[in-house]
C-alpha cells in the first residue's frame, strides 16, 4: 500500500499542500511586505537574514521536542499555532519598526520546523520511506498554485493581505494532522531503546551532512542569482515568479516517480542523476542570456532537485533510529534550508558582481554534482539502498526489527 492509499496518506497530502501552500504566500513577498511597512531594502533583507539565523538555531530544539514525550504531530501543531499568532501579530505591528523585527523574528522561530517534522511523519507512514516522493509532491503543487494565485491577488490588492493567506494555510496543515496514528509520536527520549545524541552523529552522517552543505550551498547560489540574471537579460519581475512556478511544477511528476526510477537505477544513481540535471540546468543559467530559455532551464533545475531532496530524506530516513527521526529530520532542514543558504546567497552576490556569468553558474553547477556525489558516497554509508517499504503489519517495530 502505498502512503497516499489510505485515509492517513490523504491526510500528509494535504498537509504537505498546506505547507508548501504556506511557503508560496509568504516567503516570496516578506520582503516586499517589510519594505512596504518601511524599511529600507538593506534593512528587510537583514531581517529576512536574521529569520533564517533563528530557523537554524531553534530547529534542531523543535527536532528535541518532537523526539521527546509531545510526539511529532503535537509539535507541528503548536508550530502551526504559534506561527499563525505570530504572523497575525507580524500584521498587527504595521509600521512601528522595532516591533515588526521583533514579530518576524518570532514568526521565524514559529514556523521554522514546519517541513522537517512534516518529513518527519512522512517517512514513519507505512510505506513513507520508499514512496516518499508521491506525498512530498504535495507541497512543491500547493506551492507552485498559491505562488502565482497569491501573486495576482497581492497585484490587484495590495501588499496589505500578505500575511492573511498564510494563516489560513496554518490552519489546515493543523488540522490534517489530527486523527493520525499513534506510530508518528516516537516516544520520550528515555524509554527503552532510545539513542543517546552524541551517537547519532557518527562519521558516515556526518559525511552525508557535509554532501548537503555543499549542495545546498549551489542551490542556495543559483536561486539567489537566477533572479538578477533574468532581471539583467531582459526579463521582467513577473518572469522572475514564472521561473519559481516552471521550477516547482517540473517536481511534481519526479517526485510522484522517484521510487520506480530509484528501483530501476539504484538509490544512489538516482540522487546523482538528479546533481546532473540540477548542473545542468544551472549551467544553462550562465550559457543563455534569454529570459525564456532561463525559465525553461528552471524546469530542468527542478526535476534535479527533486530526485536529490527525496533521495536525501530517504537517506537521513535510514541514517537515524526510529525514536530520533525527527531530528535528523531538523538536522537536514538545519543544513539544507539553514545554514547552506546563509554561505551560498552571500557567495552567489558577491560572485554576481565580480565575476563573468557563465564561471559562476559553471563552479555552482560543479558544487552541485560534488554535494550530490559526497552525500551518497561510500564515505558517507548511506543505507539508501536498504531502504524498504515498511508493511502496516510491521510498522510498529523497530527499524533493526523490521
Amino acid at each position: 500500500m502505498t502512503p497516499d492509499a489510505d485515509p492517513e496518506g490523504r491526510r500528509l497530502r494535504v498537509l504537505y499542500a498546506a505547507v508548501g501552500g504556506g511557503i508560496g504566500t509568504l516567503l516570496p513577498y516578506l520582503v516586499l511586505y517589510l519594505t512596504d511597512r518601511g524599511l529600507t531594502a538593506t534593512g528587510a533583507g537583514l531581517v529576512v537574514g536574521l529569520m533564517s539565523a533563528v530557523g537554524v538555531l531553534v530547529i534542531p530544539l523543535w527536532g528535541r521536542l518532537a523526539d521527546g514525550p509531545v510526539g511529532v504531530t503535537r509539535a507541528l501543531q503548536l508550530s502551526c499555532a504559534l506561527a499563525g499568532v505570530a504572523s497575525l501579530a507580524l500584521l498587527a505591528a504595521d509600521r512601528v519598526v522595532p516591533a515588526l523585527v521583533l514579530c518576524a523574528l518570532l514568526l521565524a522561530a514559529a514556523r521554522a520546523p514546519g517541513e522537517a517534522l512534516a518529513d518527519a511523519l512522512a517517512v514513519s507512514a507505512a510505506g513513507g520511506s520508499s514512496d516518499y516522493g508521491r506525498v512530498r509532491m504535495w507541497a512543491s503543487a500547493g506551492f507552485a498554485v498559491t505562488v502565482g494565485v497569491w501573486g495576482l491577488a497581492l497585484e490587484r490588492t495590495g501588499l496589505g493581505l500578505v500575511l492573511l493567506a498564510y494563516p489560513a494555510t496554518l490552519v489546515v496543515a493543523a488540522l490534517s494532522t489530527r486523527g493520525m496514528s499513534p506510530v508518528h509520536a516516537l516516544g520520550p527520549l528515555d524509554s527503552p531503546g532510545a539513542e543517546p545524541t552524541g551517537r547519532l552523529l557518527t562519521r558516515p552522517v556526518l559525511v552525508l551532512l557535509g554532501g548537503v552543505l555543499v549542495f545546498g550551498v549551489a542551490m542556495a547560489t543559483a536561486f539567489t542569482v537566477l533572479p538578477l540574471r533574468i532581471v539583467d537579460a531582459g526579463g521582467a519581475v513577473w518572469v522572475v515568479g514564472v521561473s519559481a512556478v516552471v521550477g516547482a511544477a517540473a517536481e511534481i511528476p519526479l517526485m510522484r516517480s522517484s521510487a520506480s526510477v530509484s528501483a530501476r537505477l539504484g538509490a544512489r544513481r538516482t540522487v546523482l542523476l538528479g546533481g546532473l540535471l540540477f548542473a545542468a540546468a544551472v549551467t544553462l543559467y550562465g550559457a543563455f542570456a534569454q529570459p525564456w530559455v532561463l525559465v525553461a532551464a528552471s524546469a530542468v533545475r527542478g526535476a534535479g532537485y527533486a530526485l536529490v531532496y527525496v533521495g536525501l530524506v530517504t537517506a537521513v530516513r535510514a541514517a537515524f533510529p526510529p525514536r530520533s527521526r525527527a531530528r535528523g529530520q531538523a538536522l537536514l532542514q538545519t543544513v539544507l534550508m539553514g545554514v547552506a543558504p546563509v554561505a551560498g546567497a552571500s557567495l552567489g552576490g558577491f560572485g554576481y558582481s565580480h565575476a563573468p556569468a557563465l564561471p559562476l553558474f559553471g563552479a555552482t553547477a560543479v558544487l552541485a554534482l560534488l554535494g550530490a556525489g559526497l552525500a551518497c558516497s561510500r564515505w558517507a554509508r548511506t543505507p539508501l539502498e536498504h531502504v524498504a517499504p515498511v508493511e502496516p503489519s510491521d510498522a510498529h517495530l523497530p527499524l533493526a526489527e523490521r
